[in-house]
């Protein structure tokens, strides 16, 4: 099999789980007696234990040279975390159990970008398409999930996690070799953090990314409270999904027309739009009208902010910087707004998501500074 498909198989196998989790994991913690406020600061620390785990293990994997071994070893640690979620150990447990898959699985889509970023410039490959390959099995596992628990409760979540991880882990085992060479030692660390392009990026994709922070952890049960069913909240979630694969797929054009800054402006401005709409409404059909937007507030970003860091690293050192940024920049800056939303969320409801908009609006603040620096500077 080409190394195209191999990539795109990968990316599916990592998205299941999460397409599961990251709707439906809340509703099963609530349903284990956790509150709005024990759930933000159990998601935060999960953020948080993920941000220090993405970047070791992507300069692991640098060091190691072996991406493939790096991705498996994270698989079949998150599978384990999700197995001591099955019984009912008590809360403490619990809560230890999601942080230990949020750091299992947190060097999983830094590695896998890295990995794909390689073979685009290796072999001429689409980026974006084998990258929709992970939202479609988002996408599909977000549907299923709702389906399922429609019938069974949330007590089917850490279950369908452990059989998307299961398949991960078989997945990581075919991912291409690149033939890269052994970055020895940590220092590419500090070369890729003294880049002033890349902490204004930090900052940058961080706000707008971790913007998300409330509608990860609190739509569903929002939307829930509101009377929408399960099915309907999967559908909203499957909706947002399927308008970012459109365009990662379809989208070559704009994303060459825009460039990386271009697609950071897009993606701040659309979270603003976003989250200030979001703020004002639990109506259906609404709620269908506004969910295109996570194609500008995650896809873009994303985009942008990968398109930079290949610009700026040499790709030896591709899986640290790729880490270093998922870890210090969306990660941090998800951990941090994730308490802030529960307590929001706990306090005001539904009108929080308008400090999401003012987070995306402080990100678009800091691009003139991003694009001058990206002139300026030189890759490690």
């Amino acid at each position: 099999m080409r190394a195209e498909p191999r990539v795109a198989l990968f990316y599916a196998a990592i998205f299941a789980a999460p397409g599961v989790t990251l709707p439906f994991l809340p509703l099963f913690l609530e349903a284990r007696g956790f509150t709005a406020r024990t759930l933000g600061f159990v998601m935060g620390a999960s953020q948080l234990a993920r941000l220090v785990a993405a970047p070791l293990g992507g300069a692991g994997a640098d060091a190691l040279g072996d991406r493939r071994l790096a991705a498996a070893l994270s698989c079949l640690a998150g599978a384990v975390a999700f197995a001591a979620m099955l019984p009912e150990l008590g809360r403490t447990v619990l809560a230890l159990a999601v942080i230990a898959a949020s750091a299992a699985l947190g060097p999983l889509f830094p590695l896998a970008d890295a990995v794909a970023l390689g073979v685009a410039a290796r072999e001429g490959a689409d980026f974006g398409r084998m990258r929709a390959a992970g939202s479609l099995s988002f996408l599909l596992a977000t549907l299923a999930g709702g389906l399922v628990l429609e019938r069974t409760g949330a007590e089917a979540v850490p279950w369908l996690a452990l059989a998307g991880t299961a398949t991960a882990f078989a997945s990581a085992l075919a991912l291409p070799d690149l033939g890269l060479s052994q970055a020895r030692g940590f220092g590419g660390v500090w070369a890729v953090l003294r880049l002033r392009s890349f902490l204004l990026l930090l900052v940058v994709s961080g706000l707008i990314q971790g913007s998300h922070a409330l509608y990860y952890v609190f739509s569903a049960i929002d939307w829930a409270a509101a009377g929408l069913s399960a099915t309907v909240i999967a559908l909203l979630w499957v909706e947002a999904v399927a308008a970012e694969i459109l365009l990662l797929t379809f989208g070559r054009r704009i994303v060459a027309r825009l460039g990386p800054i271009g697609l950071l402006a897009a993606g701040g401005a659309g979270a603003v739009l976003r989250w200030a709409l979001t703020a004002t409404t639990a109506d259906g059909l609404a709620l269908a009208l506004i969910q295109p937007l996570h194609a500008a507030t995650f896809a873009m970003t994303m985009l942008g902010a990968a398109g930079l860091i290949a610009r700026l690293v040499p790709a030896e050192r591709g899986a640290t910087a790729q880490a270093l940024h998922a870890s210090l920049g969306p990660g941090l800056a998800t951990a941090l707004l994730t308490p802030v939303a529960g307590a929001l969320y706990g306090r005001f409801g539904r009108p929080s998501y308008l400090a999401m908009g003012l987070a995306s609006a402080l990100a678009l603040a800091f691009l003139p500074a991003l694009a001058a620096f990206r002139r300026k500077d030189t890759a490690p």
